[in-house]
């Protein structure tokens, strides 16, 4: 199980992360010493944060279209000066 931990680093060398996560994941699948292990799940979990720094934003969210009545016109609801406030 040694050569999972030298050939996942050796792939994280040259940038191969698929390739480094496979072998990582076969130690952890196939088990080893406790220290294997907990190197395993490590280089796993930095080989996740990279790959979720190197992933773009997601695009913004698009404000709501305004609605429109039938016939293309838009509806305006009156203000307060059109209720017909009284004027003293």
């Amino acid at each position: 199980m040694r050569d999972e931990i030298r050939l996942g680093n050796e792939a994280l060398a040259q940038n191969d992360m698929e390739t480094a996560k496979q072998h990582f994941q076969h130690l952890l699948d196939h088990g080893g010493t406790p220290m294997q292990e907990q190197i395993a799940g490590n280089r796993l979990r930095e080989i996740q944060a990279k790959q979720d720094a190197l992933r773009p934003p997601p695009p913004p969210a698009k404000p709501p279209k305004r609605r429109t009545a039938a016939g293309g016109k838009t509806r305006h609801r009156p203000g307060p000066s059109s209720i017909g406030l009284c004027q003293a």
